[in-house]
């Protein structure tokens, strides 16, 4: 299957829960499906058509942190409000007030994204339609290399610093089940929905022998027609990258 794969860098950058408005933000340790699409539609200038968009990912980072933000709250005063306000047309009864309240949130340091899409998507990469960003809007990012590679089907494979859908549990014994944004609507319903997948930070090995202690389980339960390998990526053992194909609108 032929794929482009495109490897961003950033800085930092941060993943906000979203249940959280107020008060600590915590961050996830990985980019949500939904901002994986709202990072294509801002080097395509459009949103992809989320019935056929599909990706998958290699996301990896060096270090994590927190740090204070601020947050401005806004707040309507009403039709009775007794602020008022200097204008260049005189003094005016002000509408709104705004407050600024220090908040933590989680950062994440020398981030690395090897990102699989669709081959259309190499020429909208190579010279993005807006600023390339990982997170948040002044999370800056830089495309470092866009490649189209050629995704194949093996009995082996290292499944690593990625996510899987939640179905594959009997056959993942590590990582850590998360609640992520899977697809948010265009304005200005802006509707989410969400879904559950299992994070891998650590390696899961699909082909190992018998002995190995982090083997994938080979089950009939679960379905492997999106699981590719990336041929081109080894790693120390010679086992290819593991490349899960996820889409955002199920039709079943």
């Amino acid at each position: 299957m032929r794929v482009a794969r495109i490897r961003v860098r950033a800085d930092v950058t941060s993943f906000r829960h979203p249940f959280f408005v107020t008060g600590r933000q915590l961050g996830f340790d990985m980019p949500p499906p939904s901002t994986i699409h709202g990072h294509c539609a801002s080097a395509l200038g459009h949103w992809p058509d989320p019935e056929t968009f599909f990706f998958g990912y290699h996301f990896a980072w060096k270090s994590r942190g927190h740090d204070l933000e601020h947050q401005h709250l806004a707040s309507s005063l009403g039709p009775k409000a007794k602020t008022f306000v200097d204008t260049p047309g005189g003094r005016e009864r002000a509408t709104t007030e705004i407050s600024i309240q220090p908040v933590w949130r989680d950062f994440l340091f020398g981030c690395v994204l090897d990102l699989y899409v669709a081959p259309d998507f190499a020429t909208a990469f190579r010279s993005p339609v807006y600023p390339v960003v990982l997170g948040r809007s002044q999370d800056l990012a830089e495309v470092e290399s866009v490649d189209e590679v050629e995704l194949v089907k093996t009995d082996r494979a290292v499944l690593q610093n990625t996510i899987l859908p939640r179905s594959f549990r009997p056959a993942v014994r590590f990582g850590t089940t998360v609640l992520l944004t899977r697809h948010i609507s265009q304005p200005p319903e802006r509707n989410a929905t969400f879904a559950q997948y299992i994070w891998l930070k650590e390696p899961v090995f699909r082909g190992a022998g018998p002995g190995e202690p982090r083997a994938f389980v080979e089950s009939s339960e679960i379905q492997l027609a999106d699981l590719w390998t990336d041929p081109t990526v080894l790693d120390v053992a010679g086992f290819p990258r593991g490349v899960y194909l996820h889409k955002l609108i199920d039709h079943q």
